[in-house]
């Protein structure tokens, strides 16, 4: 397999890789979001049975903070954004957005030669058996990839660049394949992306009826489901509780993040 294969199969596995690992990562932290409130909400109704009292909500409650107070809580609950994992691929989704805009849009020889070279320190069974001038090649890259009309004619595009036919027909496809675009695009918009500021934990209760609800925002599309069947009225957030009829909606404004009702406490 040559160099100009082998460098679009490892950009198209590499940015498929990270764009599924975003999501696995967005799953992991709804996972821990449900796990909590899900504690939450037993720790809630094993203090009304010891106290028979129901934790007050609104602003100037904070219910975490009291189950501390109280000793039914070690730690105070946390939202599992900006985790360490988190930090570093997006680090390494940018690496590979630079290097792809390098190659596709060709800034200059002594810059594409730097990437080049940082990548093949780590990855040189990528560049292994290259043309002698890479420079070169990745120019041919960029010129190729727009060019719909050479693309087609398997002829003119073996007096362009130097490929065996076994690896044409791949070759060919991939240039094509408007995945590799998507992927990169998606992670662009995944590396740049805030978690959304709605992801807390917010709490109501009724204290006189000993009611209460306690809702999170899941952000994974594999979680949407979760919010829409949980059998409380927010499609928004995911609901549990003895009564799931409560109101615990929450309104953004740009980064920020409110309760529509005042009663509700908010955890952040």
């Amino acid at each position: 397999m040559g160099f100009i294969t082998k460098l679009l199969l490892y950009l198209f596995i590499s940015t498929t890789t990270l764009v599924f690992s975003y999501e696995l990562v967005q799953y992991a932290r709804d996972s821990m979001r449900i796990s909590n409130i899900n504690t939450f909400y037993r720790l809630i109704l094993y203090y009304q049975g010891m106290e028979s009292l129901t934790p007050p909500s609104g602003k100037k409650h904070n219910p975490s903070k009291l189950l501390i107070e109280k000793g039914y809580l070690e730690n105070e609950f946390r939202d599992p954004a900006f985790t360490s994992s988190t930090v570093i691929m997006d680090e390494y989704a940018f690496i590979l957005i630079k290097f792809y805009e390098k190659v596709t849009k060709y800034v200059d020889p002594e810059a594409v030669a730097g990437i080049t070279s940082k990548f093949s320190e780590n990855f040189d069974s990528i560049f292994s058996g290259t043309e002698e001038d890479q420079n070169e090649q990745l120019e041919r890259i960029r010129s190729i990839m727009n060019n719909n009309n050479l693309l087609r004619n398997r002829k003119n595009l073996k007096e362009v660049i130097d490929i065996s036919d076994k690896d044409m027909t791949k070759f060919r496809k991939m240039m094509r394949d408007p995945d590799l675009k998507k992927n990169i695009a998606e992670l662009k918009k995944q590396a740049t992306q805030p978690i959304p500021p709605d992801c807390l934990i917010a709490y109501v209760a009724d204290v006189s009826k000993k009611e209460f609800e306690i809702s999170v925002k899941l952000e994974s599309k594999f979680m949407q489901g979760k919010m829409r069947s949980d059998g409380g009225n927010d499609d928004e957030r995911f609901e549990v509780g003895n009564n799931k009829q409560l109101n615990t909606e929450v309104e953004v404004y740009g980064n920020k993040a409110r309760a529509k009702n005042s009663d509700v406490s908010i955890i952040r």
